[in-house]
């Protein structure tokens, strides 16, 4: 899960332009992105929101997005970096500012309601361990005592939740790529409750059940660190629904034409008379 936020001085109608629009293509024609992330889903925050409204506060750092990708291995994040597809093409597209967090997470709490339909708003929860528990306690009393309080009888409850708790990984890994100034392991987990809109996610955390139940003093959670997000989901694609899952992906067919794309490679295009001198090295 990557959160991060326009550069400076850029508005976010061009952030979201550009991550929303140029950052997808880009990624659904370079092959070793779709060969390695099974899932990818864009959130656009929801401005305007009143953190004291909230169950716990925003974030100082005023995140715009996040991302969550899907692999199948923690170290397949690494095939793209070491790709010349991705190096040539993903990697000098960098729109955003060099402050992210990043955290490697794995599900292990799913809660949902019959029939949920896609769409309406998420509240997203990035959680920092109460400082006296040690990481196995943390994640039963999260997975247990604190999931039971967000599903609490009453309020709003939501359609759907999610715990993805903090899975290790060496900062060292992203030496050279864009991620290596981000922060890395900082929370002890991530948590998404679905919402059909947002007077029920808002009706949801003033609840005072609610909030006796998550923000009591027994609460496995520090509030201190730990931030908020409201965000609209966009799931750009999903290979791991089976039989409902997304099509595949047109640049791994070697018949199509983002295929005979990237076999031209992307350098020299703008050369003039690079093509001439590319046939005849070819020929020679």
């Amino acid at each position: 899960m990557l959160v991060s936020r326009r550069k400076p001085g850029d508005t976010q109608e061009r952030y979201f332009y550009e991550w929303g629009i140029i950052h997808v293509a880009l990624m659904i024609t370079t092959p070793s992105v779709m060969r390695t992330f099974r899932r990818y889903a864009q959130h656009f925050t929801v401005n305007g929101i009143d953190g004291g409204r909230l169950l716990y506060s925003l974030s100082d750092m005023a995140w715009d997005n996040f991302a969550d990708h899907w692999l199948d291995r923690p170290e397949d994040n690494l095939a793209p970096f070491e790709s010349d597809d991705y190096m040539q093409r993903m990697h000098p597209h960098n729109f955003g500012d060099s402050n992210f967090v990043i955290e490697y997470a794995r599900e292990t709490f799913r809660d949902e309601q019959p029939g949920l339909e896609p769409g309406g708003v998420k509240l997203v929860h990035f959680v920092r361990s109460r400082p006296d528990l040690a990481a196995s306690e943390f994640a039963v009393a999260w997975r247990e005592q604190h999931a039971a309080a967000l599903l609490v009888a009453g309020a709003s409850r939501p359609g759907r939740l999610v715990q993805n708790l903090h899975a290790e990984v060496d900062r060292k890994d992203f030496a050279g790529t864009l991620f290596e100034l981000a922060g890395v392991g900082g929370y002890a987990g991530i948590e998404e409750l679905w919402f059909d809109d947002l007077e029920a996610l808002l009706h949801f955390t003033e609840d005072e059940a609610v909030r006796a139940a998550v923000l009591g003093e027994d609460s496995c959670v520090d509030p201190v660190g730990s931030f908020a997000m409201v965000v609209a989901e966009r799931v750009v694609y999903d290979y791991t629904l089976g039989a409902e899952s997304s099509p595949p992906p047109a640049v791994l067919d070697p018949e199509s034409l983002e295929a005979a794309v990237d076999a031209q490679k992307y350098t020299g295009w703008n050369v003039p008379g690079w093509e001439r001198r590319r046939r005849s090295s070819l020929d020679g």
